[in-house]
C-alpha cells in the first residue's frame, strides 16, 4: 500500500456525507415521513410516489451503491471503484430520465436549481468513480 495522499480522507469524508444524505432522502421518501414530505409540494410527491419502479429502482442503487463504495474505499477494498462505477451509472441514466422523460417535468416541479442539483450530483458520482479509481491504480484503495 502506498502512502496516503493528503486529499484522500477530505474527499471520503465529503463524499460519506453526501452519501449519507442522499440516502436519508431516500429512505425517508421511499417511507413517507411526514417530516420529510412536508418539504415537498403536493406535485412534488406525487411525481415522486408515481415514477417507474425501474427509475426507483435506479434512485436506489444510486444512493446505496455510494454509501457501499465510499465506504469500501475507506476501508481500502479494492472493489469501490466498481462499486461507485455502479452507482454512477444510475445516476446518470436515473438524471437522464428526471430530465426528459417525465411528465410533467422536473424543470417545471423544480426549475434550474432542480435540474443544477440532479446532474451535479450525477457528476459528482463519476468524479469520485474516477477519483476511486485512480486511488486504486496506485495502491491506495
Amino acid at each position: 500500500m502506498t502512502p496516503t495522499p493528503w486529499h484522500f480522507w477530505p474527499i471520503l469524508t465529503l463524499a460519506l456525507v453526501w452519501h449519507l444524505i442522499s440516502t436519508a432522502d431516500y429512505t425517508a421518501t421511499q417511507y413517507d415521513w411526514e417530516p420529510w414530505l412536508k418539504l415537498m409540494t403536493e406535485r412534488q410527491q406525487g411525481f415522486v410516489q408515481t415514477m417507474p419502479d425501474w427509475v426507483d429502482a435506479l434512485w436506489a442503487v444510486t444512493a446505496w451503491a455510494g454509501l457501499l463504495g465510499v465506504v469500501l474505499a475507506i476501508f481500502r477494498v479494492g472493489i469501490a471503484p466498481f462499486v461507485l462505477s455502479v452507482s454512477a451509472i444510475a445516476a446518470i441514466v436515473t438524471a437522464a430520465w428526471f430530465t426528459v422523460f417525465p411528465d410533467p417535468s422536473l424543470f417545471e416541479l423544480a426549475g434550474w436549481l432542480g435540474l443544477i442539483v440532479l446532474w451535479g450530483s450525477a457528476a459528482f458520482a463519476v468524479a469520485l468513480w474516477l477519483y476511486v479509481r485512480d486511488m486504486h491504480k496506485i495502491g491506495t484503495v
